[in-house]
C-alpha cells in the first residue's frame, strides 16, 4: 500500500514538473511573439534593429540616410559637359515608414508554429529589407528637357560651291537628339537602385542625308549653257538673279529629282519678287515673278546636253527669242513645273549665275566622255499660218495709217534631236528629245473707219 502511495506521489510529481515546464516554454514563447521591438536578425537596408522598436528604428535608419546619402547628387554627363543636380531638386527620397512596416511584419504573420519557426530561423539567418526610393518625374523631365536644349542640334548637309572654276566644299554637321522619355527610364532605374556614379546620357546622333564623302567627287563641269537677256530692264532682271540665286550650289544625289517650282519658292513681293513682264497664253503681260522662265529655260537646255533625265517639262505658248524654238520650258507657281532627275551614277551640283546680260548654267560632276560633243537641233515641221488679222476702227487713229496692237506670229511644230558626237566629229547617237506646237497667234490692227478700204 505505501508503495503504491509512494509511486502515485512521484507521478504526480513528474506530472507538475513536466506542466510548469510547458508552461514555462509557452508563457516565453508567448513573451518572444508578443514582444514589441524588432526580432533579432531584422535590418533595414542592412541596418540592424533587433531589439528596438519602431520609432527608434525610424530614427537609427534616418541617421543612416543621412550619414550615408548626404552631399549625393545626380551627375549627368554628355561629352565635356556635366551637370550636377541636388537630390532635393528630384525631391528625390526613400520611403522610410512602409520598410519599418515590413519588417515589423516579418515574425508577425500566420499561426503560432509558423511565427515561430520564423523567428527561430531569423537567429540564424538575417532578414534585409530593403530601403524603396522614390523622386519627382515631372521635376527630372523638367531638367531633361533644359539639358535637352543645350545639346540637341540641328543636322546639316554637306554642301558644295562652285567658285572661280573651282568646287569648295563645306562638311556635313551631325545632329544631336536628346531622347526624353528613353534617358528618364534609364535615369529611373539607375536612380531607383540608389548608384549616384555619373550617367552619360543618351543622345542619338542624327546623320544628314547629304555627306561629305558623297558628294567629294564633285569636280568637273560637264556642261554650260548661258542665254542673254537685257539688264536695263531692271525688275526682270532683279528677278533673274533672283531665281539663279534659289537654284545655285544645289546638290543632288543620284536618283534626286529637282523641282524648279518648289527651288524657287511663292513667286510673290513678299518673297522676294517683283513685277515684270510674263507671257500668259500668248500675250506678254504683267506678274509677279517675271524672267524666272527664262531661267528654267536655261536650266532645261543644260539639263538636255548633260543628259540627265527630263521628268516634267512643257514649253512656253509661242517660240522664245533667246532659245531655239522647241528648246523652252515654262513654269508656274503650283500649276507648271520642270522637273529633272539625277539620273548619272554620280552627285551633281547645278551653279547658276548672272554675268553682265548672261545667264550662266553648269551642271559640275564627273567628266565622264571627254572627247565627246552634245548638240541639239530644232526641226521645224510644219508652218501653222494664224487667221487673217482682227481690224478694231478707232477713229483715233491718223488717217491712212495702220495701227499694229498685236502681230500675228506663225504657228509651229518642231520636233528636237539630241545628238552626240565623237572627238573626229562624227554622230554616234542621235535621240527624238520632245515634239511641240506653237499655237498662230491672230493680229489685231487699228484703223480710222474712213479707211476701211486698206483693210479689205
Amino acid at each position: 500500500m505505501l508503495n503504491k502511495i509512494a509511486s502515485g506521489k512521484k507521478n504526480i510529481a513528474i506530472i507538475t514538473s513536466v506542466f510548469l515546464i510547458i508552461t514555462t516554454i509557452i508563457a516565453f514563447f508567448a513573451w518572444v511573439l508578443n514582444q514589441k521591438t524588432f526580432y533579432m536578425g531584422i535590418k533595414v537596408e542592412n541596418i540592424s534593429l533587433s531589439g528596438i522598436g519602431k520609432l527608434k528604428a525610424w530614427e537609427k535608419i534616418q541617421d543612416e540616410i543621412n550619414k550615408n546619402f548626404a552631399g549625393k547628387k545626380l551627375i549627368l554627363k554628355h561629352g565635356d559637359k556635366e551637370w550636377n543636380i541636388g537630390l532635393n531638386e528630384i525631391s528625390y527620397s526613400f520611403l522610410v515608414n512602409n520598410a519599418i512596416e515590413d519588417a515589423y511584419r516579418i515574425g508577425r504573420e500566420g499561426n503560432f508554429i509558423n511565427r515561430l519557426m520564423t523567428v527561430y530561423r531569423l537567429r540564424k539567418k538575417s532578414v534585409n529589407v530593403p530601403l524603396t526610393a522614390q523622386f519627382d518625374r515631372n521635376k527630372l523631365r523638367s531638367i531633361l528637357e533644359d539639358i535637352k536644349n543645350e545639346i540637341d542640334q540641328k543636322e546639316v548637309n554637306a554642301s558644295a560651291i562652285f567658285q572661280n572654276g573651282k568646287v569648295i566644299f563645306n562638311e556635313e554637321v551631325i545632329g544631336k537628339n536628346v531622347d526624353i522619355d528613353k534617358n528618364l527610364n534609364m535615369i529611373e532605374n539607375i536612380l531607383l537602385e540608389k548608384n549616384f556614379s555619373p550617367i552619360e546620357l543618351i543622345v542619338d546622333d542624327i546623320y544628314p542625308r547629304v555627306r561629305y564623302n558623297d558628294i567629294s567627287v564633285i569636280s568637273k563641269v560637264i556642261t554650260t549653257f548661258s542665254t542673254s537677256f537685257n539688264p536695263q530692264k531692271v525688275d526682270r532682271s532683279y528677278n533673274i538673279k533672283l531665281a539663279c540665286d534659289r537654284i545655285n550650289n544645289t546638290v543632288l544625289l543620284p536618283g534626286d529629282t529637282f523641282s524648279m517650282d518648289k527651288a524657287l519658292g511663292p513667286r510673290t513681293i513678299s518673297n522676294g519678287y517683283r513685277n515684270a513682264p510674263v507671257i500668259v497664253k500668248g500675250k506678254i503681260l504683267e506678274g509677279v515673278g517675271g524672267g524666272v522662265c527664262q531661267v528654267t529655260t536655261t536650266l532645261y537646255v543644260a539639263v538636255l546636253k548633260s543628259k540627265l533625265e527630263v521628268v516634267e517639262r512643257k514649253p512656253h505658248s509661242m517660240p522664245l527669242g533667246y532659245v531655239e524654238p522647241g528648246q523652252d520650258a515654262t513654269i508656274s507657281e503650283g500649276y507648271i513645273d520642270f522637273k529633272f532627275k539625277n539620273s548619272k551614277e554620280y552627285p551633281i551640283l547645278i551653279s547658276a549665275q548672272v554675268s553682265g546680260g548672261n545667264i550662266i548654267i553648269r551642271i559640275v560632276g564627273i567628266k565622264e566622255e571627254a572627247n565627246q560633243t552634245v548638240k541639239l537641233k530644232s526641226v521645224v515641221v510644219k508652218k501653222l499660218n494664224p487667221e487673217k488679222e482682227i481690224v478694231v476702227f478707232d477713229e483715233k487713229v491718223p488717217l491712212g495709217e495702220v495701227v499694229v496692237e498685236k502681230a500675228a506670229v506663225t504657228g509651229q511644230k518642231v520636233v528636237v534631236y539630241r545628238e552626240t558626237y565623237d572627238q573626229n566629229n562624227k554622230l554616234i547617237e542621235r535621240e527624238k528629245i520632245s515634239e511641240d506646237t506653237y499655237l498662230p497667234v491672230r493680229g489685231v490692227i487699228r484703223v480710222n473707219p474712213a479707211d476701211r478700204h486698206l483693210v479689205n
